[in-house]
């Protein structure tokens, strides 16, 4: 009692490799997510950036300043001088008189308007007498006008700063033919792109994470606290030119090995579990479609009769039968729907022996019932499994997913023990304790799980099963799986 608290205080480890194959599983089902989001954020961020974009242009110059002094004059009478000290003081005076309060108002003046509408910087070379004014506007001819008119103004304010000044133009300003900020939408497609699908990947990651579904009979016995009677590999047809029998059946000769061996170790434990509990109905059910439980059903059946025991195969899922197919009959016969309509009929008259196996025999049917609801609760139907009891030594009863309708519970308390089937990767944890709880309410002992689908490290098998129930059932709408190739 204690290991099993001190199990659950323990935090579940991570496993990289799982993790990684769990998204490989996620993103295969929800490649959409990566390319609907990459989709809307190249539209979204192309579009935000055409409506947003303003042509912007750009006028520059380049010129020398120097300071005109009295103090001191050359042969000619002027008096021209530039030292280190006087380059250091416009370095930094320029830059602030170009972009003061008083330099804006004065062009404002200037040009006469109420708003200048240019941005103005300014920079200085450094240890020289170089400077450069760039002026930016949404008009060319505004960003031209005024860097002529900062030109202009400039050496009237400088004289209230550094006395009289002298410029030279060394790159007189020149009127702009085309914004200097060109679109580029193609550039925010693909950084929109590119930031959708990286969202999209870590939304498939995080479910991925988050994802809690049984892959090993560990998890069977830890999530569940069931006991995993057998593993079943996943088996998967290779494609061939010609067709091939893709029934996944240990009469199969191109099932492989593997598969057929599982199905022995799961009659081994079955024998020995229905003898200690003296059961002889066993329904086998699971929580979704597409599980493989009639596979289960019918490789188990199969088994057993080639071990010299007498069995009788039942599809008790009167809403889409499947028993048939999956054993590649292709004969006409009546099922469970038709004998428990039926009145005064022997049961043994519906039973169908199954060619080259013997001692097994099918009660299956072609035709979905039209009330399956109401035929699961006739009283008929405790006096069909009472007079199928004295017919073999095993009934096995392939029902519909308890996680889905509520077929499964009604025949279950018929039934002697459940044998529930879970595909590795499968439902959610959550969901398949939800569907025992309510397979638990009827009062059928669990026999144990068996793990299908497992894939192997090492292995090459994998295994598809299709399984669906049509729009005419109404709200039960399942969605068929294609058979993997």
């Amino acid at each position: 009692m204690e290991e099993v608290k001190k199990d659950r205080r323990e935090p579940e480890k991570i496993d990289l490799i799982q993790l990684l194959q769990e998204f490989g599983k996620a993103l295969r089902r929800m490649f959409w997510a990566p390319v609907l989001l990459a989709v809307l954020l190249a539209a979204g961020w192309g579009t935000r950036t055409w409506l947003s974009y303003t042509p912007q242009y750009a006028s520059e110059a380049t010129f020398t300043i120097e300071t005109i002094s009295d103090s001191l004059s050359d042969i000619s009478g002027s008096s021209n001088y530039y030292d280190k000290a006087t380059a250091e003081q416009l370095a930094k005076t320029f830059p602030y008189l170009i972009q003061s309060d008083l330099m804006r108002s004065m062009l404002q003046q200037e040009m006469g308007v109420s708003y200048l509408g240019g941005s103005i910087t300014a920079q200085a070379v450094p240890n020289t007498n170089i400077f450069s004014i760039r002026v930016t506007s949404t008009s060319a001819q505004e960003a031209y006008d005024i860097l002529n008119t900062v030109i202009e103004v400039y050496p009237q304010l400088a004289d209230y700063v550094i006395g009289t000044t002298e410029m030279n133009m060394l790159t007189p300003p020149s009127l702009a033919t085309e914004p200097y900020n060109a679109l580029s939408l193609r550039g925010s497609i693909v950084k929109g792109a590119a930031a959708g699908a990286f969202l999209g990947l870590l939304l498939v990651l995080a479910y991925a994470a988050t994802r809690r579904a049984v892959r090993t009979s560990e998890d069977v016995r830890r999530r569940l606290n069931q006991t995993c009677l057998a593993t079943l590999p996943r088996v998967r047809f290779k494609r061939r030119e010609k067709a091939i029998d893709k029934t996944v059946s240990i009469q199969n000769q191109l099932v492989s090995s593997a598969f057929q061996e599982s199905v022995r170790s799961l009659r081994i434990k079955f024998l020995r579990t229905a003898a200690q509990r003296k059961s002889q109905v066993v329904m086998v059910t699971s929580t979704m479609p597409g599980e493989g439980k009639t596979t289960v059903a019918v490789n188990l059946a199969l088994s057993l009769a080639q071990n010299g025991s007498r069995v009788i195969l039942v599809d008790m899922d009167l809403r889409k039968p499947s028993v048939k197919k999956a054993l590649g009959v292709t004969e006409a016969s009546k099922g469970m729907p038709e004998l428990l309509e039926g009145k005064g009929e022997q049961v043994k008259d519906y039973l169908t022996p199954l060619k080259d196996v013997e001692h097994l025999c099918l009660l299956a049917g072609d035709v979905p019932a039209a009330n399956a609801r109401r035929q699961i609760e006739s009283q008929r139907l405790e006096k069909v499994f009472n007079a199928l009891r004295s017919e073999a030594d095993y009934i096995i009863l392939d029902t519909p997913p308890c996680g889905l309708v509520g077929d499964s519970a009604i025949v279950a308390r018929k039934a002697d023990v459940s044998l529930y089937v879970l595909r590795s990767g499968g439902a959610q944890v959550s969901h398949i304790l939800d569907s025992l709880q309510f397979l638990g309410a009827s009062g059928c002992p669990m026999m144990g799980c068996v793990l299908n689908g497992v894939q192997e490290a090492w292995s090459g098998y994998g295994y598809g099963q299709g399984y669906g129930y049509g729009s005419r059932y109404g709200k039960y709408s399942y969605r068929r799986k294609k058979e993997e190739s």
